[in-house]
């Protein structure tokens, strides 16, 4: 038993390589992997930060799953045959049937794991309101009437007040600009689909440019963001990439739906 955890668990890292099994959604994607390394008695759940959210919550299952089979004398990698051919697993995925494959380290298949998938993209898209005409149509007036004023986001006064307290400072977001980042969540590009906090901060692109997919994820990882670091969106505004955000996403749906934003 490892002392003071409570419960048998397997070590949660390795330096040698590992075996591993897919786990995948009802349609196929893969959510994440199970590891497991005999020699370091080790094993674990990698989440896919490109993939569903649902892997998150399915990496507590599986690690309870992992658990109970260390506490039954399982080796690691005997744990992840018997997880491979449950006929009734508990979690949403499901593994995908084969054997185990090898990764040359525990760090290898991290990286493998943010390997972004045309599947990955496809599932962002899916999630965008394409029915909502009126909302996309804000969306483009919106871009269209922002400001290089609205761009330059300006800050309230902070630090030690007359009366000895202390203000913090916060970014004073203009009508324009608040109005374009309510219509990016109400066409849906900010969605908890993106694991924005499992994955690296969006960066504006030197030619302006993004795929639809790649908007999605900047626009969640900016609104969101903002929620835990003021200035988020101010910086997003500044450098060019809440303009390639609305852009791509405008596009795309004028792509997609022949070219029509709803106007009668």
């Amino acid at each position: 038993m490892t002392r003071g955890s409570g419960a048998p668990r397997y070590r949660g890292t390795t330096d040698e390589p590992v075996r591993y099994l897919t786990v995948a959604d009802a349609r196929g994607v893969a959510m994440g992997y199970l590891w497991a390394n005999d020699e370091d008695d080790a094993a674990g759940w990698c989440l896919r930060p490109a993939g569903d959210s649902a892997g998150v919550g399915d990496g507590v299952v599986w690690a309870g799953r992992l658990g109970e089979a260390k506490a039954r004398g399982l080796a690691p990698t005997a744990a992840l045959a018997e997880l491979a051919g449950d006929a009734e697993p508990k979690a949403v995925g499901r593994v995908v049937p084969g054997p185990l494959a090898t990764a040359s380290s525990l760090d290898a298949l991290k990286e493998l794991a943010r390997v972004v998938t045309g599947a990955d993209d496809r599932r962002l898209l899916e999630r965008l309101d394409r029915g909502n005409a009126g909302a996309w149509r804000e969306l483009r007036e919106a871009h269209a009437a922002l400001t290089d004023e609205d761009r330059d986001v300006q800050w309230s006064e902070g630090g030690k007040q007359p009366d000895g307290t202390w203000r913090m400072r916060y970014p004073l977001y203009g009508e324009r600009l608040r109005r374009l980042v309510g219509a990016l969540s109400a066409v849906g590009a900010v969605t908890p689909a993106h694991l924005w906090r499992d994955n690296p901060p969006p960066v504006a692109p030197a030619d302006g440019r993004l795929g639809p997919a790649d908007a999605v994820r900047a626009a969640t990882a900016v609104v969101r963001g903002e929620r835990f670091c003021d200035g988020t969106i101010a910086r997003a505004a500044g450098d060019g990439l809440l303009d390639a955000v609305a852009g791509s996403l405008c596009a795309w749906y004028e792509a997609a739906c022949d070219g029509s934003f709803g106007v009668p």
